[in-house]
């Protein structure tokens, strides 16, 4: 999306960038750094002979090794209790040289060969507190508030690094200095040679570490000359890649492990299985995916992480109607509080989709139309930072908490220790075999969607297609569900439904969008908006109303919708599933004889 796109731009700043140079590096302020760094890591047994090859390195290419500065290194790196961060996909570190402390987000991107690939967030501190973290303003402090939410960040470990830096300059043969000698160089990259050590606590000898590092400079991509100077440094000293960073050699050294945090427990389906462990199994894939999904929701950076923890929320709401014969009563009140966290992500995601169309069509606009869809995106732009602000308040509540973790605890204890009476009538699903009870579950949807896909013709309005819809996303919420007990005749079913509710779902998108733009060109409360802007709203709130025409049209000319409305793949699973009963009321009859 071109919104996450343009967050992950530099921001400039860096330990090095294509910059000339006299060979020392010039004194200047600190801001903070958003980029990618690329770099070549090795194991080395010792340093000196790494150091003395450096030094006394030359090349008929016109590429310099000049040694530098000698400096201690102390990083310290934290995490929620949670793995918050972790499961973000990021490290977060503070770092510690002389007088001067950052604080460093770094992706988890495993190693390519012996070259690693990272985004890296780097942000200026006072000093090297927790507290003086928390206050951050910059881009690694506000990430780290939005994933935390009101939880502190743990320290984990410590990496003590003794440190030797040799730049890596080019000879710059486009500047001449007055004599006609070459004027400057230019910085491509630098070696680090580091000595670390992981102390461990309780008596325990730290864990030391050896490593040759390779940086290219902030902003430029590796070039030929720099490959070659690697792969030379490489034979030379005949360096092994390193197989793990320093971040995973600190888990392992101290017996860390993200995996703790295990699931609900068992997420295995088979028709072998009653109803209410299918239900059990299938809320707990949902929850794991809903808490997988939330450290990006948290950070914002990419909208599918989002878009995928809402589905989570919707999946286990539909999943509590599906079986709610075989779950405790207090599943009621659970999906009430998952309708609660959707309708809050609901929010920013319908502004993410309506932001990522008017950007595109901004894009294919005259001069004139992309000024006024830049006004209605810096509108639109405002509207998600409070519709995500509102978000984050939701995410970071108490209430939310309380769900999370009560919700995790019952999934816990599973159908065999949640004795209490289902809803209903009072008679619990519970242990009916899924086989035997899936049939009137499935039945019962798909008799709800056929009746309104069979309303349909050219004459219905939006809120018809939206109803078929809702009624076709239970449906295949169900037979997803169920999809091991039935195998591949359920995909029969899904596929065409998938493909319709492709197109309802743009219908419905369309449709909000038009709605969004017709009231931010008429309402006279909040952010004014130019003559010229509001006109441009009436215009494309009527091209996304003549975009939903045509969706409907194609939808009521597509061949899913007669092939499902129509019944025969209908009747055909039906079969499937009649013959699965037979087959577990058979295995049982053999059991009982058996016995």
């Amino acid at each position: 999306m071109a919104q996450q796109r343009s967050r992950q731009k530099s921001s400039g700043g860096g330990r090095s960038g294509g910059r000339k140079s006299s060979g020392r590096t010039p004194a200047r302020r600190r801001s903070p750094v958003d980029h990618h760094e690329l770099e070549w890591q090795f194991d080395a047994t010792e340093l000196e002979s790494v150091g003395a090859w450096l030094r006394q390195h030359s090349s008929g290419s016109g590429l310099v090794v000049e040694p530098e500065s000698e400096e201690k290194i102390t990083d310290t790196y934290y995490d929620a209790g949670d793995w918050r961060f972790y499961r973000a996909g990021y490290a977060l570190r503070v770092r510690k040289a002389g007088s001067k402390a950052e604080a460093t987000m770094k992706s988890l991107s495993p190693a390519e060969g012996n070259v690693r690939r990272r985004r890296e967030i780097t942000e200026p501190l006072g000093d090297d507190k927790p507290a003086t973290l928390g206050k951050a303003p910059g881009p690694v402090g506000e990430r780290a508030r939005s994933l935390l939410g009101g939880l502190d960040a743990r320290p984990m470990f410590e990496v003590r690094t003794r440190r030797q830096k040799f730049a890596l300059m080019l000879e710059d043969t486009t500047g001449e200095s007055e004599n006609g000698a070459s004027a400057s160089r230019v910085r491509i990259g630098e070696v680090l040679l580091d000595s670390s050590e992981i102390p461990l606590g309780g008596g325990r000898e730290a864990a030391h570490l050896n490593r040759v590092e390779v940086e290219v400079g902030v902003g430029t991509a590796p070039t030929p000359d720099l490959r070659g100077f690697v792969d030379e440094m490489q034979y030379a000293l005949d360096l092994k890649p390193a197989s793990i960073s320093k971040f995973e050699t600190g888990l392992y050294a101290t017996g860390l492990s993200p995996g703790g945090d295990t699931g609900a427990g068992p997420t295995e389906i088979g028709p072998t299985m009653t109803l209410g462990e299918v239900a059990f199994a299938v809320l707990r894939r949902q929850f794991a995916k809903m808490r997988a999904y939330e450290p990006g929701t948290r950070i914002g950076e990419d909208p599918e992480a989002l878009h995928d923890m809402r589905v989570a929320t919707r999946r286990m709401r539909a999943a509590m109607k599906v079986f709610e014969g075989a779950l405790p009563e207090r599943a009621r009140w659970f999906r009430e509080e998952l309708r609660w966290v959707a309708r809050s992500l609901g929010e920013v995601r319908d502004l993410d989709v309506q932001i990522d169309r008017l950007e595109s069509w901004r894009d294919e606009a005259d001069e004139e139309r992309s000024e006024f869809l830049g006004k209605i995106l810096d509108i639109l732009g405002k509207r998600r930072a409070e519709a995500r602000g509102r978000m984050l308040q939701t995410l970071d509540s108490a209430r939310y908490e309380r769900l999370e973790t009560s919700f995790g605890e019952m999934l816990q204890r599973g159908p065999g220790t949640e004795r209490e009476l289902a809803q209903g009538n009072g008679h619990s699903l519970q242990g009916e075999p899924v086989t035997s009870a899936a049939p009137d579950l499935i039945s019962a949807r798909y008799r709800k969607w056929r009746k309104a896909a069979k309303r349909l013709d050219e004459s219905s309005p939006p809120d018809d297609f939206h109803d078929l819809r809702k009624k076709g996303k239970r449906l295949r919420y169900t037979l997803e569900f169920v999809s091991e007990v039935y195998g591949k005749p359920v995909a029969a079913l899904v596929s065409p439904l998938k493909a319709l509710q492709d197109d309802l779902g743009d219908h419905q998108d369309a449709i909000v969008a038009a709605g969004t733009l017709r009231e931010l060109g008429t309402t006279t409360e909040g952010t004014r908006v130019p003559r010229g802007a509001a006109f441009t709203m009436g215009v494309f709130a009527e091209r996304y109303l003549r975009e939903a025409a045509g969706i409907r049209a194609k939808v009521l000319g597509s061949k899913p919708l007669p092939a499902l409305a129509g019944g025969k793949g209908w009747k055909d699973f039906e079969k499937v599933m009649k013959e699965a009963a037979k087959s577990t009321q058979k295995a049982k009859g053999s059991e009982k004889i058996a016995r």
